[in-house]
């Protein structure tokens, strides 16, 4: 599983590398946070458009989860996830 992993990622640009890890790091977090965890500053709307891109690519590759929330965007790790539905099937 690793390898895959690993794979996916060697295969993303260096702009949606950024992108994860800042999802990695702070989740979950919408488009907006995700462009404030990297410093970049302007207007929502445009940044969100800029960011969602980046979410779809990696939403695509399975590397994050999204679930829209009004009209925004909400993104975490697919780790996370993975964790989340062990937890339940544990738990009972």
């Amino acid at each position: 599983m690793g390898g895959i992993f690993a794979e996916k990622v060697n295969n993303i640009s260096h702009s949606s590398m950024k992108v994860l890890k800042a999802i990695s790091s702070k989740w979950p977090a919408s488009a907006v946070e995700v462009a404030e965890e990297l410093g970049d500053n302007g207007n929502a709307k445009r940044l969100s458009a800029k960011y969602l891109y980046h979410f779809k690519k990696l939403h695509g590759m399975e590397l994050i989860q999204l679930k829209k929330a009004g009209n925004t965007y909400i993104a975490w790790p697919t780790d996370i996830e993975k964790l989340r539905v062990i937890h339940e099937l544990v738990r009972g």
